[in-house]
């Protein structure tokens, strides 16, 4: 990397547009995050610095980060710099975002903090430059930030070595815009040795240059230095000269020649101890004083191979480091790594901060590079590292040195039960960086090495990791079942009963959650026994029964769990637990909510509110997502769709295994409420476990989409055996909607023999993650297509009474419409009929039904009177308001108009030519005033009056109406457009009479 400061800048003006659009668009509130790509030398840290020299001049603020090379940095030593650019005490974010709470919510609230952080101060440019060095957990912050400052005013400017970025750093520079940085053309290259060594003689020469450094502009700028210092100032010279990176290799050695060699000493000690120079450490190590070591440094500065930025001194290139280096012998350089680490703890020895000259991380690098002969202090602080990394989130530098600290543990020291502990933080470290394969086999070693040193405790450890893994439900996990087994028995015969009660309730869930039906009696008797050991430990006690309640969860079984649930609220009260109250919350209103209880709606909205207090994310997914059930419920399609999108960005950026499943189940259930369609297979892919379930889901979206050919394909032969137990009807009701369209006798028997035990129940899917109606609403679907239509209608009758007992009036109508859509077909025929609170509409053979509204009586009373014009207050059905504001003229004015009328009337009878047509034209002008002041029978007409009010109100009804009809019925909505007339009085009277059957009964309420 180069050092930021602005410089001439050749040949990059289509790069500096790219970027300033870039900026510009920020600064409109489009941010976002641009990347240069390119190979060392080429200009990428060049160009930012030109980029943010500009942004300055333009009153937008700079932040700059720095990517730092290899082991030793702190985590997110990246986002240290920036917030420490922003605000020195804004660092303290990475202890705050620890506070509480588990890994992903840590990452999360660090997140938001950065976030906020910024976007309060823009407008900005954040340049973040070596981005090929920093970590996963930092990238990971880099891509959210991406996304969450996309309406902010900041720009985030982004430089990395292409050819050495990892597959974290090129996965998220597929997915942002890029800008790859490539050679300068043979102009740029000729300009670039101008402006070094003065103009350049010929074309041929700079043409030579450019064909040897392929444009790079580090490159033509030290070997354009080589050639004048060798008197070698041709193209033939270049011809006979090195290759490159050979030929600026020995460019930058000759620029190291011409130093001292007690300065070459320095930077190579330099070298070894990291990116930034720290003069107080170098003195510290070697056999000069702060001042002459402040001279060596000055020297070098002079040659141009350090630069100095606030005080301190940096490398002017990476590539005069990675030159020094490359001349140090390996063991000279682990012995300096030695020297530098014993330096460091002098210091710290001295009174100065630990923090300040590098912390743990940094010593461990030292000690590690320094080998065996400093094995023990390596270890000591690659522990220490590990733990201050998982205390400032940076989860992947944690699994790191736990890594590092059980490779040096076998040439220090063979305790197994110290290995047993690394391997835990280990596990904890990469579960917590959101890497479950990895926790898992570093789980399993624990395990076993626990096993082998008789360890219960150890053992446990292990066994609960993996089960806090998870699984999918029907995945089965039978190394994770004998491992609970086992460490169960073993705590038997120890006094620790609230461990024990911990482990078999996670036996009871793992075995419920993933093994076969015959299994369950083994989990519900692990859960029994759980809450019997788990004694007076309220919070043992509340998992405990959390088992028992999942153990025995199935359709129909909301009763029994209930007094469950009330013992487990109370127990994780005592415990002061409140994730474990709100999601004892939860799993009430699930059950009251499938009886058709309407308390569980108000127990969801309970839930939804002790969720958003949590103070974490994790809580605040769970209120969101179920405040899209509870809208929902309530008919509200387009706050549920909301909702759930934001829950489903919300739970992707904290690492919830649950997001897309409960986002997806949320949308399909919409969709029988008009809601948006998503892609299944953008949330159940081919590898997932659960891909018995596809051809049944992706037939449900066909059926959705109105594609029943492609539903029918899916699902031909499909039987509902292959399928998983389920522990609530969510399949079952998706089979009911596609079978009822697309499937043979076969699979809609079936289906009706899985869901006809259940009827009068209602179907919530999980933790009311979303609801499909009534149980009777789908067994009337497939009675319908069973052709048993007595037993269709009393399913869709009993339905609309359980939706309207439960207040899901959207579902209920669904219903209704379904049970009219049974009645006997009558001869096509025009009818704009209300029965049973819903409109029946058919026109020119085509029927549609819509939900009752006071418009459509409007039409409906216009209708059955063609031609009749009824006044607008019939319609509102009241009387005329007997009085009403000032009128428009007054008695004496009316008078004198019809006094002046009857003269102009008498003088027309009189006259002819042009007097005849004066007076007609004043007439015609009085009689459209008295027009315009009276009204009906030649009242008076009164200026804001209640008629004025009603005919407004009259119309928005009847123009509502219409529009609604519209998306129902084209033809009819066109029909009634041309002939109902709105007004003070309203009529039906089209071109072409229509004969209508229907209500006659007037005005919706």
């Amino acid at each position: 990397m180069g050092i930021l400061r602005p410089t001439r800048l050749v040949g990059r003006d289509a790069a500096l547009a790219t970027t300033g659009a870039a900026l510009a668009d920020a600064l409109d509130g489009a941010g976002g995050l641009l990347l240069v790509a390119g190979e060392p030398g080429i200009g990428k840290s060049a160009l930012l610095a030109e980029q943010a020299r500009r942004a300055v001049t333009t009153g937008v603020r700079v932040l700059r980060g720095v990517g730092w090379e290899g082991a030793g940095a702190p985590p997110y030593w990246l986002w240290t710099q920036v917030l420490r650019d922003l605000d020195p005490a804004a660092t303290s974010v990475f202890e705050h975002a620890t506070a509480r709470g588990d890994a992903a919510e840590g990452r999360f609230r660090l997140f938001e903090a950065v976030r906020t952080a910024l976007a309060a101060a823009a407008p900005l440019l954040v340049v973040l430059d070596d981005l090929q060095w920093v970590d996963d957990d930092e990238l990971r912050l880099l891509e959210l930030l991406s996304r969450g400052l996309s309406t902010d005013r900041v720009l985030q400017l982004g430089a990395y070595r292409d050819r050495e970025a990892g597959p974290s750093l090129r996965a998220l520079a597929a997915s942002a815009p890029a800008l790859p940085l490539t050679g300068l053309d043979a102009d740029g290259v000729e300009a670039v040795m101008a402006v070094v060594a003065g103009p350049v003689p010929d074309a041929e020469l700079a043409s030579a240059v450019h064909a040897l450094c392929g444009g790079n502009p580090f490159f033509v700028r030290e070997v354009t230095r080589l050639l004048v210092a060798s008197g070698s100032w041709s193209a033939v010279a270049v011809a006979e000269g090195h290759a490159v990176p050979a030929a600026v290799r020995d460019a930058l050695r000759m620029r190291l020649a011409l130093l001292s060699p007690e300065c070459v000493g320095l930077l190579e000690l330099a070298a070894v101890a990291g990116l930034d120079i720290d003069a107080a450490l170098l003195a510290e190590v070697g056999p000069d004083d702060l001042m002459a070591v402040s001279v060596l440094l000055e020297e070098a500065e002079h040659a141009r191979v350090l630069v100095a930025t606030d005080r301190r001194w940096r490398f002017a290139h990476d590539l005069y480091r990675e030159t020094v280096l490359a001349d140090v012998a390996p063991a000279r350089r682990a012995e300096l790594h030695g020297v530098l680490g014993g330096a460091l703890l002098a210091l710290s020895a001295g009174g100065a901060d630990p923090a300040a000259v590098g912390g743990a991380a940094r010593l461990a690098a030292h000690f590690v590079a320094a080998g065996p002969a400093a094995a023990q202090q390596a270890l000591h602080w690659s522990v220490l590292a590990a733990q201050e990394a998982t205390a400032r989130l940076g989860h992947s530098d944690a699994a790191r040195h736990y890594t590092t600290a059980l490779g040096l543990l076998r040439d220090v020291e063979a305790d197994p039960a110290r290995r047993v502990e690394l391997l835990l933080g280990l596990a904890d470290a990469r579960a917590r960086a959101g890497e479950p394969d990895a926790t898992r086999e570093a789980y399993l070693r624990a395990a076993a090495l626990a096993r082998r040193c008789a360890d219960p405790a150890a053992l446990a450890a292990a066994a609960l990791g993996i089960a806090a893994l998870g699984a999918r439900s029907g995945t089965d996990d039978p190394v994770g079942v004998a491992l609970l087994e086992e460490t169960a028995g073993l705590l038997a015969h120890r006094d620790d009963a609230a461990l024990r009660s911990r482990v078999l309730s996670a036996l009871a869930r793992a075995v419920f959650h993933s093994a076969p039906e015959q299994a369950l009696a083994r989990a519900a008797a692990a859960a029994a026994e759980a809450v019997d050991v788990a004694g007076g430990d309220p919070a043992a006690l509340a998992h405990a029964l959390l088992a028992r309640h999942d153990v025995m969860w199935a359709a129909g079984t909301g009763s029994m769990r209930l007094p469950i649930l009330d013992e487990l609220l109370a127990a994780a009260e005592r415990a002061a637990d409140q994730d474990l109250a709100a999601e004892a919350v939860l799993l009430r209103a699930g059950a009251l909510i499938e009886q058709g209880n309407p308390d569980g709606v108000a127990e969801l909205g309970r839930y939804v509110r002790l969720a958003a207090r949590l103070g974490h994310a994790r809580g605040r997914w769970g209120a969101l997502s179920r405040r899209a059930t509870l809208a929902e419920l309530s008919g509200r399609v387009e706050e549920a769709t909301a909702a759930s999108a934001e829950a489903l960005e919300l739970g992707r950026a904290i690492g919830l295994p649950d997001a897309d499943g409960v986002f997806s189940t949320l949308r399909g259930s919409l969709w029988a409420l008009g809601g948006p369609l998503s892609p299944i297979a953008d949330f159940l892919p081919a590898a997932d476990p659960l891909w018995p379930m596809y051809p049944l889901m992706e037939a449900w979206h066909h059926v959705s989409s109105g594609d029943r050919a492609a539903a029918a394909a899916a699902i031909r032969g499909f039987s509902m055996r292959v399928l998983p137990d389920a522990y609530d009807l969510e399949i079952a009701a998706a089979a009911a909607v596609v079978f009822s369209a697309v499937g043979s006798t076969e699979q809609r028997e079936s289906v009706h023999r899985m869901l006809a035990p259940h009827s009068g129940l209602h179907v919530v899917v999980g933790g009311c993650a979303a609801y499909h109606g009534a149980v009777d609403h789908h067994l009337g679907t497939l009675e319908v297509a069973l052709r048993r239509t007595a037993a269709a209608t009393e399913h869709f009758t009993n339905a609309i009474a359980q939706h309207d007992r439960l207040g899901t009036a959207a579902w209920a109508e669904l219903s209704a419409t379904a049970l009219e859509q049974l009645r006997p077909a009558e001869p096509p025929r025009d009818a704009f009929r209300l029965v049973d609170s819903v409109w029946r509409l058919a026109f020119d053979g085509r029927e549609a039904h819509l939900p009752d509204s006071k418009g459509l009586g409007d039409i409906a009373t216009l209708l059955a009177v063609p031609g009749r014009p009824v006044h607008v207050f019939t319609l509102l059905g009241r009387e005329a308001p007997a009085t009403g504001a000032d009128p428009v003229l007054d008695r004496r004015a009316v008078a004198d108009y019809r006094r002046r009328l009857a003269e102009l009337d008498a003088e027309i009878a009189e006259s002819d030519g042009d007097n005849a047509e004066r007076a007609s034209a004043e007439r015609e002008a009085l009689i459209a005033e008295l027009r315009a002041a009276t009204g009906l029978g030649g009242r008076a007409r009164r200026l804001g009056d209640e008629t004025e009010r009603a005919r407004k109100t009259v119309t928005a009804r009847i123009r509502d109406a219409l529009r609604r009809i519209e998306r129902v019925h084209p033809e009819l909505a066109s029909h009634l457009r041309e002939g109902v007339h709105t007004g003070t009085t309203c009529s039906y009277a089209p071109d072409t009479p229509r004969r209508w059957t229907g209500s006659t009964s007037g005005v919706a309420d």
